[in-house]
This record gives structure tokens, sequence and C-alpha cells, in this order.
């Protein structure tokens, strides 16, 4: 089967707390789900229509266990997922604050729970890859030599078989010693990748810049052709030499978790369905509104329907050829 989206990422076990509005030293209870911002893209893209698979590794342990039954249940692809003998999955446990963000601290022990280090390029099925029309990626598989090489394998194949490739880098500046390292494999990771999704300070991080726009001017020049920045209340966008600046949906947030992924997720679900740039941005924007008024990572994801809802009551709308039934 086709697929119109593969990720390659960590996939791990987010801990979301019991009670909000206070730190993580005063959480009581936790309870499991399956997360990792991959996989987060990867799950919400299934549920607006897309056909997705996911790349990459998991522990041979419960949790493990956990993130590919919760994929299956999702529709997405597991075919290509590889288990590592005697690793564990990775996992992590955030508070959420009074105002919906939440704090993150992430449990990634060398050689025990990081399967996702073992990915390496011969595991890489290349007619695979070659199969999909579009192939989505973080920073989160670049830290490491032997996964970097893994990734740069795959973006070389994309690249021969005009697989449409994007990039959210959700940078981790704790887990990079080296500075000179981190710039280097943005630059060479960026000139194999066309669309790019990142916040303004992760992008500034990457790129430099004294304002928004002289970063995306520095990112468009490292590669990209199509570039959404978002910098607060508002996405910086740019395609084929147009730029746009378009305000995010507001409201009353409860979890922020996971809003990112999911306005990867719909952007690049517009995209596939061949929607224009600014629609695209959009269903992003309307489907990390929804996300951020329900608690949890994955818990009660949008669909499309939801999106259209959401749109239609905010006075937007989209063609008859944007929306047809079976996208609905």
């Amino acid at each position: 089967m086709a697929l119109d989206l593969i990720g390659l990422g960590s996939a791990i076990i987010d801990f979301a707390p019991r009670e909000k509005g206070v730190p993580l030293s005063r959480v009581k209870a936790f309870f499991p789900s399956a997360g990792g911002s991959v996989s987060n893209i990867l799950v919400e893209a299934s549920r607006l229509g897309l056909r997705t698979g996911f790349l990459g590794c998991v522990g041979d342990d419960e949790f493990g266990t956990l993130v590919l039954n919760d994929f299956k249940a999702q529709n997405v692809d597991t075919s290509h997922v590889k288990r590592v003998k005697g690793f564990a999955t990775g996992i992590a446990f955030y508070s959420i604050d009074e105002t919906g963000d939440r704090h993150y601290i992430f449990y990634r022990f060398p050689g025990y729970s990081d399967p996702e280090t073992m990915l390496k390029p011969e595991d890489i099925d290349k007619d695979y890859i070659a199969g999909t029309k579009m192939f989505h990626y973080s920073e989160a598989m670049l830290r490491k030599a032997l996964t970097r090489e893994t990734v740069l394998r795959i973006l070389q194949i994309a690249k021969e078989h005009k697989v449409a490739v994007s990039y959210d880098p959700n940078v981790r500046e704790a887990l990079w010693n080296n500075k000179e390292e981190f710039q280097s494999t943005q630059r060479k990771v960026l000139s194999l990748t066309e669309v790019f999704l990142s916040t303004s300070r992760e992008a500034a991080l990457i790129a430099g810049g004294s304002n928004v726009e002289e970063t995306l001017d520095n990112i468009l020049r490292l590669g990209p052709s199509t570039v959404v920045i978002r910098e607060g209340e508002r996405y910086h966008v740019a395609f084929k030499g147009e730029r746009m600046v378009i305000p995010i949906f507001k409201v009353k947030a409860v979890d922020t978790s996971g809003a990112g992924d999911v306005f990867v997720a719909g952007f690049l679900t517009g995209l596939a369905k061949q929607w224009s740039v600014d629609r695209a941005v959009m269903l992003g924007s309307a489907v990390a509104a929804i996300k951020v008024m329900k608690a949890g990572t994955r818990g009660k994801l949008p669909t499309m329907r939801d999106a259209i809802t959401f749109l239609k009551e905010r006075g937007e709308s989209f063609s008859r050829r944007e929306i047809v039934e079976k996208n609905l």
C-alpha cells in the first residue's frame, strides 16, 4: 500500500499529570500514553485522512508494545518499526502550569532506554521511502553519528525519487555537546529539505537572524522552498517568492502538549491534499487550537470533520474543490 506520509523519529511514553497547575514535585499521579513528536504528527495526520507510516525503533518492553498497539489503533503503518532487543522504550514526565503550558523531564539512558539510536543505514528499505508522497523527520535522529548517517541516507533516497521532505526540528539543545556540530548538521540536512516548520526561537538557533524575517531569509538560503515559522500568535510563511503572516486561532488552552505536532500534521495534510499553503496553515492552526482545549497529548485528537466545523464557526470556509466528502 502506497503511503502519503512516512515519519522518522522517536516513539516514547508520555506520563501526563493528573493534577494541573502544580509543578512536577507536587503531582501525585501520572497516566501513560504513547508520545514522541513525529509519532504524534503521524497519528494526527492519520486522523485527518492521510495514510501514514512510522519509521524508527522501540524497545522490546511492554511500553514498546503500548506504542505499537497505539499506532495500529490509529491506522499508522508499523511494518518498518524495529524492536531493539535488550532496550527499554524512552519515557518522559510532564507538568501543566496555570496557563496550560507543559514542562517536561525526559529519561533517556544511553545504551538502555534510547532504542532510536539503533536505527542503522542498512535497516532502511529504499522502496518504502521511494513509495511515499512525503517524508517527515525531526532533530531527534541527528544527535548521534550513526542515526545521522541513517537520516542522510533517507534524504538522499527521497531526493532521488522526488519525495517531498519536511523537517520540524523540535530542538533539544541540552542533548548537543558541540555547537559547531549542531550547526553543520543543520546546514547539511536543510540542503536536502523542502519544507521547514519551526518556532522563531528554534529557527534562530539554526540559522541566526536579528528578527524573524531575517531568520526566514536565512532558512530559505539554506535550501527549503516552503518555510513556516511560529512567532507568538502568528505564523510567518514563505512559499515560491510569496510572504504572508497568518494569525493563530485564539482559544482557552487547557493543555498545550503536542500542539505544535498537531499543527505540523494539519499543515502537511493540507499540502498532501494539494491545498494552497495559506489554507494548509489554517488547517494546522485549527487542529492545534482544538487540541489545546483538551487534556493529554493524544487524547481525542481532531478529525477533518472537527476541523471544518471549527473553521466554519469562525467564519472560515474552503472551496468545494478543496473539501470533498471523502476528506471529511
